[in-house]
């Protein structure tokens, strides 16, 4: 049940003065599970920040039990906290998570979408960007708390199925030299998981091989997006493919590196044992940061480029017709030597201002929307340091404000 299920479960109730009926200015709700009934006051008087409350509430029950809203009172009765938000059982509040919000570089919005709230949650190990689908603040916050609750409550697993995250993907042309483009993109889940699927008519056919389907859904939607190509079938696993691709007409295939059953490598060589296919591995990271790091050593030179979503495959993008794997080598290698040429001999704009590695360290938290107290305890800092730092940074980038040293950041 989502945010959407429970704004349409709200309901006003009200009082009687002088003989007339009024209402309250909150929203109230009433909940029914494992035979026990009750009837909550939101006090809040936006409808889908009291519904989000509401599902928050309801997912607390399920999780927990009954008795995990002891500090909660029933209808008629309410507490707020020390900042004047409601308290409804919940660890962070709305008003925690509104200086969180960030507003990223990618995936690039159209000129006629404006820029969206995203939120950097971190929570036992693990970390994920998550677009809230908002340029509104508080609903922005709201839904920000509404995935943190529910990560609390229900897990990583949980809440992926649920919500969209933004992550990085890198496709791995080449591993010697390395040459690798990567990319953003956005989870999405409101997708049927149909095995076969649509794209661009005469394009190449292309298979992809990913156990999420968040994933596969958004890497479907920039297959289509790709001139020449077109996804006509999506997989969880090797052994899925493996059984279903003597069936099918396949030009592409596109493998998760990291497959559980078996490595994409693997994969792709079984696979084109089976039929005579091009193949390309790709690698999934939480953001391009992570993506630098853990690029594997031992390779006589490196170059990652990063593309647009809607062109994915842009090595490759102009060959028509069928893909031949030694057409397709030649015109990789063709691609990133012309991209070597092209390079700039001047240094880059984080190389020019001169950043010391602590002030690279602090706009690398600043970029994941951490707040000085927090990059201050992360680092086991002061605060007055870190404000010192980033006033350092502000001066030798030439900005004034946090985003905009946060975009130049992004623009490595």
């Amino acid at each position: 049940m989502d945010v959407n299920y429970w704004e349409s479960r709200l309901f006003k109730n009200t009082f009687t003065y002088k003989g007339k009926s009024k209402p309250v200015r909150g929203w109230a709700v009433k909940m029914q599970l494992s035979g026990r009934r009750k009837t909550f006051a939101l006090r809040i008087s936006d409808r889908y920040l009291a519904a989000t409350e509401a599902c928050h509430i309801y997912q607390t029950i399920r999780a927990s039990g009954w008795d995990a809203l002891k500090q909660r009172r029933e209808i008629g009765t309410h507490s707020r906290s020390s900042s004047g938000v409601l308290d409804a059982g919940a660890t962070l509040s709305i008003e925690h998570w509104k200086p969180r919000l960030i507003q990223r570089r990618y995936p690039e919005p159209t000129p006629k979408t404006p820029r969206e709230w995203s939120v950097h949650i971190e929570h036992a190990g693990v970390r994920r960007y998550f677009p809230l689908g908002t340029t509104d603040e508080a609903r922005g916050a709201a839904e920000a708390m509404r995935i943190y609750q529910t990560i609390v409550g229900q897990g990583w697993a949980v809440a992926s199925q649920h919500f969209p995250c933004e992550l990085t993907l890198a496709m791995r042309w080449l591993e010697d030299p390395l040459a690798w483009t990567y990319t953003t993109i956005q989870t999405h889940r409101n997708c049927n998981d149909a095995r076969e699927h649509g794209g661009n008519a005469g394009g190449a056919n292309t298979i992809v091989i990913e156990p999420d389907l968040g994933i596969r859904n958004a890497l479907r939607t920039c297959i289509n997006q790709q001139a020449n190509f077109k996804c006509v079938a999506t997989y969880s696993s090797a052994g899925e493919a493996e059984r279903e691709i003597t069936r099918r007409r396949v030009d592409f295939v596109v493998v998760n590196y990291a497959l559980p059953d078996q490595s994409g490598a693997s994969c792709l060589d079984t696979l084109q044992k089976l039929r005579p296919v091009a193949g390309l591995l790709f690698s999934v990271y939480e953001d391009s940061d992570e993506l630098f790091r853990a690029t594997p050593g031992g390779a006589g030179g490196y170059l990652l480029k990063r593309t647009p979503a809607h062109r994915l495959f842009e090595p490759i993008l102009e060959i028509g017709g069928s893909l031949v794997r030694e057409t397709i080598a030649a015109r990789i290698r063709e691609y990133f030597q012309r991209l070597i040429a092209a390079m700039p001999s001047g240094p880059s704009a984080l190389a020019t201002a001169k950043l010391t590695p602590r002030e690279h360290e602090i706009l690398g938290l600043l970029a994941k929307g951490n707040l000085a107290k927090e990059i201050a305890d992360a680092l086991g800092i002061s605060i007055w340091t870190v404000h010192g730092h980033i006033k350092s940074i502000f001066e030798k980038l030439g900005v004034h404000t946090r985003t905009e040293a946060v975009v130049k950041f992004l623009q490595k």
